[in-house]
């Protein structure tokens, strides 16, 4: 059953951390990025074809469309056009970086799969479980936020009765006839919705990954309080219990450091594309869209958002439950151990303040106030707009040419 990896826990029947991609998986395999065993030739042609319409064309048919077409737009839809085309051209870097560093989601995945074999309660194994729900789960509600952008934005068109993106589409005039016109705006919707889904592909991962992480840090520190309190175990056995938490705690840290390289490049990427989309988006809920046009540009809004806020807010909470982990080592019960075993928690101790820390770009770090100060860009855009009367400009310019 496709729903199975959201069911209930049984102690007998529970999910492990790779499962926490399984959708994640399933959509890769449905936009070409993985192929099956069988027909592998097959399925590459279909994939070259699929990525190059609905990744690659898209900003050419957004340009192409703006330089032939710009005279007869609106200033709605002029912003409708910038906002998905600063967007669309960050999708191709993002998925090409993704695509080279494939080899690494299957690594680091694997070394979720070994941190589980420390998951040896029931309470521990029952948290990985509900955490893996809980990833499939955000996999599900991205894409129904995503493709409810793209089906929000064909209706507002549909009631409106423009093009949603005004995407250029050869062959088709859709000024002609109304059946070019729907001929044209279902090609924009069908290209859109591919084009969303490979977008997801690369905007949730860092988040799933984000999650099992910090599932994993939270399940290390709840073992590091309970080292030395189990008063049948004997010396041997209180320090074997301490060096595999630092092996753990250094798994932690190689599945971290073995997701990061794509990590910094696909959020450097999307920060830097940010600003521009948001900003063009606020001038056109604020001054130009209709109902059904706000309605689709608050989607669009939540969209972007969604792209980046999730992920920076779980690494502000990442670096506190590394803080948590440190104290935790620090008050563990290691007052009547022996030298060997304090020699050994020290070392454990200075490598646990090395925190795990994700950055874009290893430029600066992801966390939720660099992601606010990269929006604020968008309130310079508006700002800009509302001092020097554009807003109203483009409507008078309009008006004087209708």
């Amino acid at each position: 059953m496709f729903f199975k990896y959201l069911r209930k826990p049984t102690p007998t029947d529970l999910l492990t951390s790779g499962e926490a991609f399984q959708y994640f998986e399933y959509g890769m395999s449905v936009l070409g990025w993985m192929a099956p065993p069988k027909y592998q030739f097959v399925y590459s042609m279909m994939a070259f074809f699929l990525i190059s319409w609905c990744v690659y064309y898209l900003p050419i048919g957004i340009i192409i469309s703006f330089v032939i077409d710009i005279k007869n737009y609106n200033p709605s839809e002029l912003l409708t056009v910038l906002q998905l085309f600063f967007n669309s051209v960050g999708t191709p870097l993002k998925i090409l970086i993704l695509r080279v560093h494939l080899w690494r989601f299957r690594e680091a995945k694997n070394l979720l799969i070994q941190m589980d074999n420390r998951c040896t309660a029931i309470v521990e194994r029952l948290e990985v479980h509900k955490w893996v729900v809980n990833c499939n789960k955000a996999y599900l509600i991205y894409i129904c936020m995503y493709i409810g952008y793209t089906l929000s934005t064909f209706l507002s068109a549909a009631f409106s009765g423009v093009l949603p993106w005004r995407i250029y589409v050869p062959f088709i005039d859709f000024r002609h006839s109304a059946t070019s016109f729907w001929m044209a705006a279902t090609h924009e919707t069908l290209l859109m919705l591919f084009s969303v889904s490979q977008t997801l592909l690369t905007d949730i991962y860092p988040v799933l990954y984000g999650l099992m992480l910090r599932v994993h840090i939270r399940l290390l520190r709840m073992r590091v309080e309970k080292l030395c309190t189990d008063p049948d175990k004997s010396e041997n056995e209180n320090m074997e219990d301490l060096i595999s938490s630092i092996k753990d705690h250094k798994l932690i840290h190689e599945c971290a450091q073995m997701i990061h390289p794509v990590i910094a490049r696909t959020i450097l990427v999307q920060f830097l594309l940010i600003g521009l989309p948001l900003g063009f988006s606020m001038i056109n809920l604020f001054y130009f869209a209709d109902l059904w046009t706000g309605l689709a540009t608050v989607a669009y809004i939540n969209g972007l958002m969604m792209q980046t806020f999730p992920f920076c807010f779980l690494c502000d909470l990442i670096k506190s439950d590394c803080e948590l982990l440190q104290i935790a080592i620090f008050h563990s019960n290691w007052l009547n151990t022996s030298r060997r075993y304090k020699t050994s928690l020290i070392f454990f101790l200075f490598n646990s303040q090395k925190y795990v820390i994700f950055t874009a770009g290893s430029v600066f770090p992801i966390s939720t106030s660099t992601n606010v100060k990269m929006a604020k860009l968008a309130f310079s855009v508006f700002t800009l707009v509302s001092q020097f009367n554009i807003a109203d400009r483009l409507t008078t310019n309009k008006n004087k040419i209708q």
